[in-house]
Protein backbone atom coordinates (compact mmCIF):
# COMPACT_ATOMS: atom_id res chain seq x y z
CA UNK A 1 0.00 0.00 0.00
CA UNK A 2 1.24 3.35 -0.76
CA UNK A 3 2.20 5.85 2.07
CA UNK A 4 0.21 8.19 -0.32
CA UNK A 5 -3.42 9.41 1.05
CA UNK A 6 -5.91 11.12 -1.14
CA UNK A 7 -9.33 11.98 0.49
CA UNK A 8 -12.42 12.12 -1.23
CA UNK A 9 -14.97 14.01 0.27
CA UNK A 10 -17.97 13.60 -1.74
CA UNK A 11 -19.25 11.13 -4.08
CA UNK A 12 -17.17 11.50 -7.66
CA UNK A 13 -17.45 8.73 -10.59
CA UNK A 14 -15.38 5.72 -9.88
CA UNK A 15 -13.02 6.76 -12.90
CA UNK A 16 -11.69 8.81 -10.78
CA UNK A 17 -11.03 6.52 -8.11
CA UNK A 18 -9.75 4.06 -9.95
CA UNK A 19 -7.21 6.53 -11.71
CA UNK A 20 -5.82 6.64 -8.23
CA UNK A 21 -6.11 3.30 -7.27
CA UNK A 22 -4.20 1.77 -10.27
CA UNK A 23 -1.22 4.44 -9.07
CA UNK A 24 -0.76 2.79 -5.88
CA UNK A 25 -2.43 5.64 -3.96
CA UNK A 26 -4.49 4.75 -0.72
CA UNK A 27 -8.13 6.28 -1.08
CA UNK A 28 -10.73 6.97 1.50
CA UNK A 29 -13.31 8.02 0.40
CA UNK A 30 -15.94 10.11 2.98
CA UNK A 31 -19.55 8.23 3.38
CA UNK A 32 -22.54 10.75 1.86
CA UNK A 33 -24.06 13.60 4.20
CA UNK A 34 -20.13 13.54 5.55
CA UNK A 35 -19.37 17.57 7.37
CA UNK A 36 -16.34 19.34 8.16
CA UNK A 37 -16.20 17.44 10.96
CA UNK A 38 -16.02 13.57 9.79
CA UNK A 39 -13.22 15.37 7.74
CA UNK A 40 -11.52 17.07 10.23
CA UNK A 41 -10.97 13.16 12.10
CA UNK A 42 -9.10 11.93 8.96
CA UNK A 43 -7.35 15.07 7.89
CA UNK A 44 -3.99 15.05 9.58
CA UNK A 45 -2.51 11.82 7.25
CA UNK A 46 -3.91 12.90 4.14
CA UNK A 47 -1.21 14.20 1.04
CA UNK A 48 -4.37 15.31 -1.35
CA UNK A 49 -7.83 16.30 -1.52
CA UNK A 50 -10.96 15.88 -3.71
CA UNK A 51 -13.92 18.02 -2.91
CA UNK A 52 -17.10 18.78 -4.73
CA UNK A 53 -18.02 21.82 -2.88
CA UNK A 54 -20.60 20.63 0.32
CA UNK A 55 -18.27 20.64 2.69
CA UNK A 56 -15.88 23.88 3.24
CA UNK A 57 -12.39 23.34 3.01
CA UNK A 58 -11.30 26.27 5.42
CA UNK A 59 -8.38 27.39 6.89
CA UNK A 60 -8.52 25.37 9.89
CA UNK A 61 -8.91 22.26 7.98
CA UNK A 62 -5.42 23.33 6.04
CA UNK A 63 -3.75 23.62 9.39
CA UNK A 64 -4.28 21.19 10.70
CA UNK A 65 -3.08 18.47 8.27
CA UNK A 66 0.79 19.18 7.75
CA UNK A 67 1.12 16.63 4.85
CA UNK A 68 -1.60 18.44 2.85
CA UNK A 69 0.20 19.52 -0.83
CA UNK A 70 -2.94 19.76 -3.07
CA UNK A 71 -6.67 20.70 -2.95
CA UNK A 72 -8.57 19.58 -6.38
CA UNK A 73 -11.92 20.81 -7.04
CA UNK A 74 -14.31 18.55 -9.26
CA UNK A 75 -15.49 21.19 -11.29
CA UNK A 76 -14.89 24.73 -11.68
CA UNK A 77 -16.35 27.28 -8.97
CA UNK A 78 -13.41 26.70 -6.07
CA UNK A 79 -15.69 29.27 -3.53
CA UNK A 80 -16.07 26.92 -0.98
CA UNK A 81 -11.78 26.80 -0.37
CA UNK A 82 -9.92 29.47 1.47
CA UNK A 83 -7.46 30.21 -1.15
CA UNK A 84 -6.11 32.91 0.67
CA UNK A 85 -5.18 30.61 3.27
CA UNK A 86 -4.37 27.42 0.97
CA UNK A 87 -1.71 30.28 -1.13
CA UNK A 88 -0.34 31.42 2.58
CA UNK A 89 0.18 27.89 3.07
CA UNK A 90 1.31 26.99 -0.25
CA UNK A 91 -1.10 24.03 -0.39
CA UNK A 92 -1.71 24.46 -3.98
CA UNK A 93 -5.91 24.39 -5.23
CA UNK A 94 -6.52 23.11 -9.12
CA UNK A 95 -10.01 22.54 -10.71
CA UNK A 96 -11.16 20.78 -13.96
CA UNK A 97 -12.56 23.53 -15.88
CA UNK A 98 -12.29 22.11 -19.72
CA UNK A 99 -14.35 18.76 -18.69
CA UNK A 100 -17.66 20.55 -18.59
CA UNK A 101 -17.46 22.58 -21.12
CA UNK A 102 -19.72 21.22 -23.33
CA UNK A 103 -22.03 19.99 -20.23
CA UNK A 104 -23.13 23.25 -18.91
CA UNK A 105 -23.23 24.63 -22.36
CA UNK A 106 -25.78 22.46 -23.18
CA UNK A 107 -27.58 22.64 -19.86
CA UNK A 108 -28.06 26.32 -20.69
CA UNK A 109 -29.13 25.55 -23.95
CA UNK A 110 -31.87 23.35 -22.58
CA UNK A 111 -32.86 25.44 -20.02
CA UNK A 112 -33.01 28.23 -22.12
CA UNK A 113 -35.06 26.44 -24.63
CA UNK A 114 -37.40 25.49 -21.72
CA UNK A 115 -37.71 28.70 -20.51
CA UNK A 116 -38.82 30.10 -23.98
CA UNK A 117 -41.40 27.47 -24.99
CA UNK A 118 -42.76 26.43 -21.67
CA UNK A 119 -41.95 23.37 -21.82
CA UNK A 120 -42.40 22.44 -18.07
CA UNK A 121 -45.65 24.12 -17.68
CA UNK A 122 -46.66 22.40 -20.87
CA UNK A 123 -45.99 19.43 -19.40
CA UNK A 124 -48.03 20.12 -16.41
CA UNK A 125 -50.66 21.35 -18.25
CA UNK A 126 -51.02 18.05 -20.22
CA UNK A 127 -51.34 16.29 -17.75
CA UNK A 128 -53.78 18.33 -16.26
CA UNK A 129 -56.08 17.77 -19.29
CA UNK A 130 -55.61 21.58 -20.08
CA UNK A 131 -54.88 21.10 -23.49
CA UNK A 132 -56.45 24.74 -24.98
CA UNK A 133 -53.89 26.15 -22.71
CA UNK A 134 -51.72 26.04 -26.03
CA UNK A 135 -53.81 28.74 -27.09
CA UNK A 136 -53.77 31.29 -24.83
CA UNK A 137 -50.56 31.25 -21.97
CA UNK A 138 -48.42 28.34 -23.23
CA UNK A 139 -47.14 30.41 -26.35
CA UNK A 140 -43.64 30.41 -26.37
CA UNK A 141 -41.31 33.37 -28.00
CA UNK A 142 -38.12 31.88 -30.60
CA UNK A 143 -34.66 32.59 -29.90
CA UNK A 144 -33.60 33.15 -33.16
CA UNK A 145 -33.01 37.09 -33.44
CA UNK A 146 -33.90 37.74 -29.88
CA UNK A 147 -30.50 40.11 -28.44
CA UNK A 148 -29.04 38.04 -25.66
CA UNK A 149 -26.50 39.45 -23.15
CA UNK A 150 -23.82 36.78 -22.12
CA UNK A 151 -22.17 38.08 -18.82
CA UNK A 152 -18.68 36.81 -18.02
CA UNK A 153 -17.07 35.20 -21.87
CA UNK A 154 -14.99 32.55 -20.78
CA UNK A 155 -15.03 29.18 -21.83
CA UNK A 156 -18.60 28.37 -20.94
CA UNK A 157 -19.94 31.52 -21.75
CA UNK A 158 -17.92 30.80 -25.11
CA UNK A 159 -19.88 27.73 -25.23
CA UNK A 160 -22.74 28.84 -24.76
CA UNK A 161 -23.12 32.11 -26.58
CA UNK A 162 -21.86 29.93 -29.76
CA UNK A 163 -24.51 27.47 -29.36
CA UNK A 164 -27.26 30.09 -28.80
CA UNK A 165 -25.63 32.00 -32.02
CA UNK A 166 -26.23 28.89 -34.03
CA UNK A 167 -29.96 29.32 -33.41
CA UNK A 168 -29.84 32.77 -34.67
CA UNK A 169 -29.33 34.93 -31.51
CA UNK A 170 -28.06 38.24 -31.66
CA UNK A 171 -25.06 38.15 -28.87
CA UNK A 172 -24.01 41.16 -27.01
CA UNK A 173 -21.41 40.22 -23.71
CA UNK A 174 -19.50 41.71 -20.73
CA UNK A 175 -16.44 40.30 -19.18
CA UNK A 176 -13.64 41.36 -17.14
CA UNK A 177 -11.65 40.96 -20.14
CA UNK A 178 -12.44 41.83 -23.29
CA UNK A 179 -12.10 40.00 -26.03
CA UNK A 180 -11.08 41.16 -29.72
CA UNK A 181 -10.51 37.80 -31.59
CA UNK A 182 -13.97 36.53 -30.46
CA UNK A 183 -15.83 40.15 -31.58
CA UNK A 184 -13.84 39.96 -35.09
CA UNK A 185 -13.90 36.15 -35.13
CA UNK A 186 -17.72 35.37 -34.31
CA UNK A 187 -19.13 39.09 -34.26
CA UNK A 188 -20.10 39.27 -30.79
CA UNK A 189 -20.57 42.73 -29.39
CA UNK A 190 -18.95 43.91 -26.27
CA UNK A 191 -21.30 45.97 -23.89
CA UNK A 192 -20.37 47.75 -20.84
CA UNK A 193 -22.36 45.27 -18.07
CA UNK A 194 -25.43 48.48 -17.50
CA UNK A 195 -25.63 48.60 -20.85
CA UNK A 196 -26.45 45.05 -21.63
CA UNK A 197 -28.55 44.39 -18.94
CA UNK A 198 -30.91 47.48 -20.25
CA UNK A 199 -30.85 46.22 -24.30
CA UNK A 200 -30.70 42.52 -23.68
CA UNK A 201 -34.29 40.45 -24.04
CA UNK A 202 -32.55 37.38 -22.37
CA UNK A 203 -29.79 37.11 -19.58
CA UNK A 204 -27.57 34.51 -19.13
CA UNK A 205 -24.89 34.14 -16.63
CA UNK A 206 -21.34 32.74 -17.01
CA UNK A 207 -19.54 34.17 -14.29
CA UNK A 208 -17.46 32.78 -11.33
CA UNK A 209 -19.02 33.69 -7.19
CA UNK A 210 -15.86 36.03 -5.96
CA UNK A 211 -16.33 39.05 -3.62
CA UNK A 212 -16.79 41.08 -6.86
CA UNK A 213 -19.50 39.32 -8.65
CA UNK A 214 -21.21 38.70 -5.39
CA UNK A 215 -24.87 40.30 -6.15
CA UNK A 216 -23.52 41.76 -9.23
CA UNK A 217 -27.07 41.31 -10.34
CA UNK A 218 -28.89 43.22 -7.60
CA UNK A 219 -31.87 45.09 -7.40
CA UNK A 220 -30.99 48.14 -9.23
CA UNK A 221 -29.52 46.13 -11.95
CA UNK A 222 -32.65 44.28 -12.46
CA UNK A 223 -34.87 47.13 -12.10
CA UNK A 224 -32.97 48.74 -15.27
CA UNK A 225 -33.47 45.47 -17.53
CA UNK A 226 -36.13 45.30 -19.63
CA UNK A 227 -39.48 44.58 -19.12
CA UNK A 228 -40.31 41.16 -19.41
CA UNK A 229 -36.42 39.90 -20.14
CA UNK A 230 -35.76 36.49 -19.12
CA UNK A 231 -32.70 35.24 -17.29
CA UNK A 232 -30.57 32.21 -17.34
CA UNK A 233 -28.08 31.17 -14.33
CA UNK A 234 -26.06 27.95 -14.51
CA UNK A 235 -23.47 29.90 -12.91
CA UNK A 236 -23.39 30.65 -9.11
CA UNK A 237 -26.53 31.41 -7.06
CA UNK A 238 -24.61 34.18 -4.84
CA UNK A 239 -24.21 36.18 -8.44
CA UNK A 240 -27.68 37.60 -8.39
CA UNK A 241 -29.79 38.81 -5.57
CA UNK A 242 -32.02 36.16 -4.79
CA UNK A 243 -34.86 38.61 -3.14
CA UNK A 244 -34.91 40.59 -5.89
CA UNK A 245 -34.92 38.19 -8.68
CA UNK A 246 -38.60 36.48 -6.74
CA UNK A 247 -39.96 39.95 -6.64
CA UNK A 248 -38.87 40.56 -9.95
CA UNK A 249 -40.70 37.34 -11.16
CA UNK A 250 -43.24 38.31 -9.02
CA UNK A 251 -44.22 41.33 -10.59
CA UNK A 252 -43.52 40.50 -14.02
CA UNK A 253 -40.62 42.81 -14.61
CA UNK A 254 -38.53 39.21 -15.17
CA UNK A 255 -40.79 37.67 -17.47
CA UNK A 256 -38.86 34.32 -16.86
CA UNK A 257 -36.16 32.69 -15.02
CA UNK A 258 -34.02 29.22 -15.37
CA UNK A 259 -32.00 28.52 -12.43
CA UNK A 260 -29.70 25.42 -11.65
CA UNK A 261 -27.77 27.15 -8.77
CA UNK A 262 -29.39 29.46 -5.94
CA UNK A 263 -27.87 31.68 -2.54
CA UNK A 264 -28.36 28.70 -0.30
CA UNK A 265 -27.64 25.31 -1.51
CA UNK A 266 -30.15 22.74 -1.17
CA UNK A 267 -32.84 25.34 -2.00
CA UNK A 268 -35.41 25.03 0.68
CA UNK A 269 -39.07 23.70 -0.45
CA UNK A 270 -40.10 26.74 1.87
CA UNK A 271 -38.47 29.47 -1.05
CA UNK A 272 -40.73 31.43 -2.52
CA UNK A 273 -39.16 30.59 -6.01
CA UNK A 274 -40.99 27.01 -5.40
CA UNK A 275 -44.63 28.53 -5.48
CA UNK A 276 -43.82 30.85 -8.71
CA UNK A 277 -44.86 29.24 -12.08
CA UNK A 278 -42.32 31.30 -14.08
CA UNK A 279 -39.63 29.64 -12.92
CA UNK A 280 -37.69 26.58 -13.82
CA UNK A 281 -35.44 24.81 -11.24
CA UNK A 282 -33.02 22.49 -11.52
CA UNK A 283 -30.57 21.07 -8.51
CA UNK A 284 -27.23 22.09 -9.90
CA UNK A 285 -27.06 20.24 -12.44
CA UNK A 286 -25.57 21.75 -15.22
CA UNK A 287 -22.16 19.77 -14.75
CA UNK A 288 -24.27 16.27 -14.18
CA UNK A 289 -23.75 14.20 -17.42
CA UNK A 290 -22.32 10.65 -17.69
CA UNK A 291 -19.64 12.08 -20.01
CA UNK A 292 -18.71 14.98 -17.77
CA UNK A 293 -18.56 13.19 -14.62
CA UNK A 294 -16.10 11.17 -16.01
CA UNK A 295 -13.99 13.86 -17.31
CA UNK A 296 -13.98 15.88 -14.16
CA UNK A 297 -13.02 12.72 -12.00
CA UNK A 298 -10.26 11.60 -14.21
CA UNK A 299 -8.88 15.10 -14.45
CA UNK A 300 -9.26 16.57 -11.08
CA UNK A 301 -7.27 12.85 -9.89
CA UNK A 302 -4.80 13.78 -12.52
CA UNK A 303 -3.78 16.74 -11.04
CA UNK A 304 -4.05 15.77 -7.32
CA UNK A 305 -1.66 13.07 -7.98
CA UNK A 306 0.78 15.29 -10.33
CA UNK A 307 0.97 18.06 -7.88
CA UNK A 308 1.81 15.12 -4.95
CA UNK A 309 4.59 13.80 -6.84
CA UNK A 310 5.88 17.19 -7.25
CA UNK A 311 4.91 18.17 -10.59
CA UNK A 312 2.61 21.49 -11.77
CA UNK A 313 -1.80 20.12 -12.46
CA UNK A 314 -2.91 21.84 -15.87
CA UNK A 315 -5.42 24.17 -14.18
CA UNK A 316 -3.89 25.46 -10.98
CA UNK A 317 -5.98 28.07 -8.69
CA UNK A 318 -3.62 28.94 -6.90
Amino acid sequence: MSDITVIVTEVINPAGILYLKDRGINVIELPPGSTEETLDGLIADADGLITRGSIAITRELMVSSPRLKVVGVHGIGCDHVDLAAAKELGIVVCNTPDAVTVTVAEMAMATTLALLRNVVSSDKAVRAGQWKRKYRDLIGVELASMKVGIIGMGRIGKATAVRMQAFGANISYWSRTRKPDLEKELEFKWMELDDLLKKSELISLHIPATPETRMIIDEGRIESMRDGVYIVNTARGKVIDEEALIKALQSGKVKAAALDVFEKEPLSTDSLLCSLDNVILTPHLSASNVAGMIRMAVQVAEGVLKTINGGEPDNPVV
